[in-house]
């Protein structure tokens, strides 16, 4: 069976509500039970470190695409085991797609919200073949489904524009949508 390759976007912030960090540890625990390997930034702050430190934990297999720059800032997780530095933040983007079978948004900010709607873009146009996800903790991406929900209404997207993602509100769900899907 094909190892599956899940990308997960989410927070590099501290600052956030701990059910956040709850939800991001829980879900890189049920990860390190399948065969998956997770690509993520490759932070060790906010959701991100929190999302590595539980995949390292519990044996799970992650890898960390992160710029250059930011390891300049010493912004890296450094037990991640498989960290591949990169020049830009395109490049990191491209790299996280790239033979991804599932792409995870956890809350987030700016950056993580680019990066799902850019895989959201790539799903619309056909360059992104993956399942997309949300993690919808605290009801934290209702904003967002309302407007992606408009733009359905306001035909700026075609009607079957909701079969190209999954919201979960549980990080058991998702896994559970994941282990269904093998």
């Amino acid at each position: 069976m094909k190892k599956l390759q899940i990308t997960i976007y989410c927070a590099s912030s501290p600052n956030i509500h701990p059910d956040y960090f709850s939800a991001a540890k829980k879900l890189g625990e049920l990860l390190s039970t399948i065969s998956c390997t997770v690509s993520y930034g490759g932070g060790a702050s906010g959701l991100m470190g929190a999302l590595a430190d539980s995949m390292i934990h519990h044996g799970g297999d992650i890898k960390g695409f992160i710029p250059h720059f930011m390891i300049e800032r010493e912004w890296q997780h450094p037990q991640v085991p498989s960290m591949h530095v990169v020049q830009s933040m395109h490049e990191r983007k491209e790299l996280l797609l790239a033979n991804c079978d599932i792409a995870i948004a956890l809350a987030g900010g700016c950056g993580t919200l680019e990066e799902f709607m850019e895989a959201l873009t790539w799903k619309q146009l056909k360059l992104f073949q993956g399942k997309l996800m949300i993690l919808n903790t605290n009801a934290y991406y209702k904003p967002l489904l309302k407007m992606l929900d408009s733009a359905v209404r306001e035909n700026f997207m075609a009607d079957d524009s909701y079969e190209m993602w999954e919201v979960h509100e549980k990080p058991e769900e998702i896994f559970n949508a994941i282990v269904k899907q093998k």
